[in-house]
């Protein structure tokens, strides 16, 4: 009988891609588990916290070397009571008066910010002593030293007496202070009168006979006050009214220099200014007649 030979059985090839199926949905899964934890877990438009000083850099325009108290903090106006909730006491205003001449103001002393050297360059007033710091606050008048060892003045800050230590140097008949500005991004607008009152009370203690007074802080352009958080007209003539009514009740006569630069919006002209904050030539002239004819009794 013939012997019948079987072909020889095929084996069937194991499924080798089945492991890495197996592989590939596990991390499918681990995937999806991390991306619901970190839905579940982590907020939503979370911002990290950053701690930043409490002013805004006063005048950086004009590419000056500002005081370093001043970065914008996230929301500066808000504190500042508007107009509409304050009484304003005007009788301490300096009405106008006869024109005097510029020796009228020989022993008169000027005290401010860059705005202050601004009118000390271009108003050709020259009779009087300025005191000036670019960036100058009424905190920061007590550390900066913007006056030369002969009392001349230093506003780039690298003299060699702040303008307290000078006022123990010399006696003045005048004194005229400008602040606010820098102090305008001050979250706590109440801090900046108390120092400014304080302040005003340290200078009649080291200068017992002079008389002394107030500025306005001056307006800005319309397009500054648009588009600037802290340099804007309204929080100006709200800080303005602070100011009004701190010295109406400390008794120190008030300049209204903010009245000769408002247009009919109550903003400073363009034409006034070359930066929205600082004065042109002609302006600090027009101040420098203000001032001339609103001389203190």
């Amino acid at each position: 009988m013939k012997r019948v030979t079987q072909p020889p059985r095929r084996r069937k090839k194991k499924k080798r891609y089945a492991p890495m199926i197996t592989i590939i949905a596990a991390m499918v899964c681990i995937t999806i588990t991390i991306v619901l934890i970190c839905v579940f877990t982590i907020k939503p438009n979370s911002q990290e916290t950053v701690s930043t000083p409490e002013t805004i850099t006063s005048e950086s325009i004009l590419n000056q070397s500002e005081s370093s108290d001043a970065v914008p903090p996230s929301d500066v106006s808000s504190n500042i009571p508007s107009s509409g909730t304050v009484t304003i006491n005007t009788s301490h205003f300096i009405p106008k008066s006869a024109e005097v001449d510029d020796t009228y103001f020989s022993n008169t002393l000027f005290i401010g910010n860059s705005i202050t050297e601004g009118f000390k360059e271009f108003s050709g007033l020259d009779t009087p002593t300025y005191y000036e710091g670019r960036g100058m606050t009424v905190e920061s008048i007590h550390r900066m030293k913007v006056v030369n060892a002969d009392n001349s003045p230093n506003a780039d800050g690298t003299g060699t007496k702040t303008v307290m230590d000078a006022l123990k140097d010399r006696q003045f008949d005048q004194i005229y202070l400008l602040m606010g500005a820098n102090e305008l991004g001050w979250i706590y607008p109440d801090m900046f009168i108390e120092q400014y009152s304080q302040l005003i009370d340290d200078i009649k203690e080291l200068q017992p006979n002079a008389k002394i007074c107030v500025q306005s802080i001056l307006p800005v352009s319309a397009e500054r006050s648009e588009t600037d958080d802290v340099y804007n007209n309204t929080k100006i003539e709200n800080l303005n009214n602070m100011i009004i009514n701190m010295t109406a009740e400390k008794g120190i006569p008030y300049l209204n220099a903010a009245e000769v630069f408002k247009d009919d919006t109550g903003a400073l002209p363009a034409d006034k200014t070359p930066d929205g904050i600082h004065l042109t030539a002609a302006a600090c002239k027009e101040w420098r007649m203000y001032i001339k004819t609103h001389v203190m009794k």
